[in-house]
């Protein structure tokens, strides 16, 4: 998990504590002006945009990514290749029956 939160977010020296974060819903992440905002998303396609480190790390631990093309819908692949394969054989057959 380490070297995906360094790949996304970038290094840093915090040592974050992941778990007073999960302790307190109330939890408040400070931006850090020195950090470059960061867009992730999940596997349902919501956005945030993150602004420090840490929230990056925390984020990045709960399955966000910096790339939607990492959630690709097997099955929504699937439905469209078998909406157009029957499409495709009618065309191929339509002209060798002209032949």
């Amino acid at each position: 998990m380490k070297k995906i939160i360094e790949k996304i977010c970038g290094t840093s020296k915090i040592i974050p504590d992941f778990n007073e974060i999960d302790s307190s819903p109330n939890y408040v992440f400070n931006p850090d002006t020195n950090y470059q905002t960061i867009t992730l998303f999940d596997s349902e396609g919501n956005v945030v945009n993150l602004n420090s480190w840490l929230e990056c790390a925390y984020y990045v631990r709960g399955g966000w990514t910096n790339n939607i093309s990492d959630f690709i819908n097997g099955e929504q692949i699937l439905f469209i290749a078998l909406l157009i394969s029957p499409i495709i054989y009618l065309i191929i057959n339509k002209k060798l029956i002209k032949k």
